[in-house]
């Protein structure tokens, strides 16, 4: 169960959710006969959208569906834009609910959707991506991409539900799989020792080839309960939900600089764990011997360790003046200590960050 503003709302996790959906709903008080919308994006709508629109409406949901385009690049307000038009030309009530399904980017456009049409109307989130799974579903973060920046436009609106169902990844391709290992080592490294012992015994089998669903679905657990808890204390990101921000202040720059070509997110993330740990260490923060075990992470997850030739820190610093954590031009950073343990600080010379980019 997680904590907000809104009140508690909870978090299912269970392989073959998907087929209790509908039942799922009534549970919520959304009763059969009143309209759903459930977006999705053009991927999805092919490999679950569609069979999920069809349960609905046998059990008596009337069904309004729309896909936002895939891809980072389409995460604008011009597709939110779109999205709002199609539900106020069906004349959408606020007691009818939002279904959103699929990755961290329909959910976070979908959130935003929900928390801006009619000044609110209810959300639920099925993720269908790693990321979306273990994190991005989760808190109620919501919003699209600027020019000058990733996220930098949206809102914090807490959902209805989160319904997890690790078989959905199944369809995922297995880059995309290992790139979502990103996030999961991001939580072993912030603070969840257990998640540590787990990884060093798990990671082989969860970057392999065959997806083993029971493997998968402890760490979903393990990082979603993280979240859950974190979220529940600092559900306005104002204190220890920063430290979900571990790697992603140099990823998201990294993002950005590269216009969301040729690096998955999780991939993006996993070198900005590196960035942060070299940094840690210009500072003497962080313990000798840190960014060699995020290293060895990453390598056992098959995900990139080597930063981009072509990107120079020169490229990335538009974009780190304007991170969501700056202050007074200083930008927030969460660095390692040791794994399992990171710390927050603007207390550095701006000098340091561009020593840490090879």
């Amino acid at each position: 169960m997680v904590s907000s503003s809104s009140g508690p709302y909870a978090i299912r996790l269970g392989n073959g959710i998907r087929e209790q959906i509908p039942d799922l709903l009534q549970t919520l008080g959304f009763p059969q006969n009143e309209k759903i919308g459930l977006i999705s994006n053009e991927t999805v709508r092919v490999l679950h959208a569609n069979a999920l629109s069809s349960r609905l409406e046998k059990k008596g949901y009337p069904v309004v569906n729309f896909d936002f385009h895939d891809g980072e690049s389409y995460k604008t307000m011009d597709s939110v834009m779109s999205c709002l038009e199609k539900l106020l030309s069906v004349k959408w009530e606020r007691k009818n609910p939002l279904i959103v399904l699929g990755g961290g980017v329909t959910g976070d456009m979908g959130g935003f959707v929900g928390s801006v049409l009619l000044r609110g109307v209810p959300v639920i989130h099925v993720p269908t991506t790693v990321v979306g799974q273990v994190d991005s579903s989760i808190g109620g973060k919501t919003g699209v991409d600027h020019f000058e920046g990733k996220n930098l436009i949206g809102s914090f609106y807490p959902p209805k539900a989160v319904w997890i169902d690790p078989s959905y990844l199944e369809t995922l391709s297995l880059r995309e799989r290992r790139s979502g290992l990103g996030e999961v080592i991001k939580y072993a490294m912030i603070g969840d020792k257990n998640l540590l012992e787990f990884l060093d015994a798990a990671l082989e089998t969860l970057a392999s080839k065959n997806f083993d669903r029971e493997v998968w679905e402890k760490a979903i657990f393990y990082c979603a309960s993280d979240k859950a808890r974190i979220v529940s204390e600092d559900e306005k990101e104002s204190g220890i939900r920063m430290n979900l921000n571990f790697g992603h202040t140099f990823g998201h720059a990294l993002e950005r600089a590269t216009g969301y070509q040729g690096l998955l997110h999780g991939e993006a993330v996993g070198l900005g764990m590196i960035v942060a740990a070299r940094i840690g260490t210009l500072l003497g923060i962080t313990e000798k011997g840190t960014e060699e075990i995020i290293v060895d992470f990453l390598q056992q997850a098959h995900l990139p360790c080597e930063w981009p030739k072509e990107i120079a820190y020169r490229d990335l610093e538009r974009y780190l003046r304007n991170d969501k954590k700056s202050s007074s031009g200083m930008v927030t950073l969460v660095l390692p200590v040791r794994p399992g343990e990171v710390v927050r600080t603007n207390q550095y010379e701006p000098s340091v960050l561009g020593s840490a980019i090879p």
